[in-house]
């Protein structure tokens, strides 16, 4: 690990599923970090009357995102601005931005999302680093999953011998909280975090054509609620067919 791509699918990952993995690993490396979608869903899915904020809503997350890498130490980043839910239509785009910086930057290592659930980017995300074996050693980070019915917080509904576990120190704890609470626009959303570890391995080999596990995903747990905007309406079998049907399947 000499120059490392990190890769957070809206801005918040970075601290969700990472901020004491950087802290205490990571920050001794040339950290990169991309994020390929700009977090804020997309316009025709916002309320009508809160459409007209859709760029001060991007705006602010920017800022957010800002703050986080300041306090992070992190000085160099990459940033698609698409909306979030719509990096499955973006597969080819964006696997061919991280090949570029691949390149430019002289990645040897990339560590992203976990295949769990926890969000339909967090899958797709991981699904594009897959196929960037060959240029690349993956490791993944578990965010958050819905496994058998339970709110599983950066832990891996899978195990495996090769997984690494990081038990917070109550500093780390603290600091997590106060990283977390940078994302003011994200507060509804990471309500349901827990703060006592944070858990990464070499990706695992996954078949992508189905969800990451049977029963309901994390991001369809209020699936009958799909008209809210905070609720993600996309199928996760329609997620699996824009993966396999992408052209780097």
């Amino acid at each position: 690990m000499k120059n490392i791509l990190l890769v957070a699918p809206h801005p918040d990952d970075e601290i969700v599923g990472a901020s004491i993995i950087i802290k205490r690993i990571l920050s001794k490396k040339n950290l990169i970090i991309f994020f390929p979608t700009n977090g804020v869903i997309p316009k025709e899915a916002m309320w009508l009357w809160d459409r007209k904020n859709y760029k001060e809503r991007i705006k602010i997350r920017k800022k957010e995102m800002n703050q986080s890498l300041k306090n992070l130490g992190i000085k160099k980043f990459y940033f698609q601005n698409i909306p979030s839910r719509t990096l499955k239509k973006n597969i080819l785009k964006t696997f061919s931005i991280m090949k570029k910086i691949i390149k430019k930057e002289a990645i040897d290592t990339i560590f992203c999302p976990a295949f769990e659930g926890g969000h339909q980017d967090h899958d797709v995300s991981n699904f594009i680093c897959s196929r960037l074996k060959k240029l690349a050693a993956i490791y993944e980070f578990a965010e958050y999953n819905y496994f058998n019915k339970k709110i599983n917080s950066n832990t891996f509904f899978k195990k495996s011998k090769n997984q690494k576990i990081i038990f917070l120190s109550n500093n780390e704890k603290k600091l997590k909280k106060k990283l977390l609470h940078i994302y003011k626009s994200e507060k509804a959303n990471l309500n349901y975090l827990s703060f006592y570890k944070e858990s990464y391995r070499k990706i695992l080999d996954y078949d992508y054509s189905q969800p990451p596990h049977s029963g309901i995903l994390f991001y369809k747990r209020f699936s009958f609620f799909s008209w809210h905007p905070r609720v993600d309406s996309d199928k996760p079998d329609n997620v699996a067919k824009d993966i396999i049907n992408s052209e780097i399947f």
